[in-house]
């Protein structure tokens, strides 16, 4: 377990982080209109909270902060309330 700057993450291996959120589909999305692409954690786990996939181990170097401010902007962001 890590944490980048508040930010909770999870990532062992070096190729993927788990970055848990509270909505993964709004996640996704989110981060695919700033250009991130990510992968929902439900594709990969059985009985584990919300979570995003981050495939770390091709992100060039010079993307990583830009990449971790877009993570952080959407998994502090509170969803939208529909009524």
């Amino acid at each position: 377990r890590e944490a980048l700057g508040d930010l909770e993450s999870r990532g062992e291996s070096g190729i993927n982080v788990w970055i848990p959120v509270a909505d993964e589909t709004r996640a996704v999305a989110a981060l695919r209109e700033d250009g991130i692409a990510v992968a929902p954690g439900a594709l990969y786990r059985i009985a584990a909270p919300p979570a995003i996939r981050v495939t770390t181990a091709t992100l060039p170097v010079g993307d990583a902060r830009r990449v971790a401010e877009a993570i952080k902007r959407v998994t502090t962001v509170s969803p939208t309330r529909w009524y």
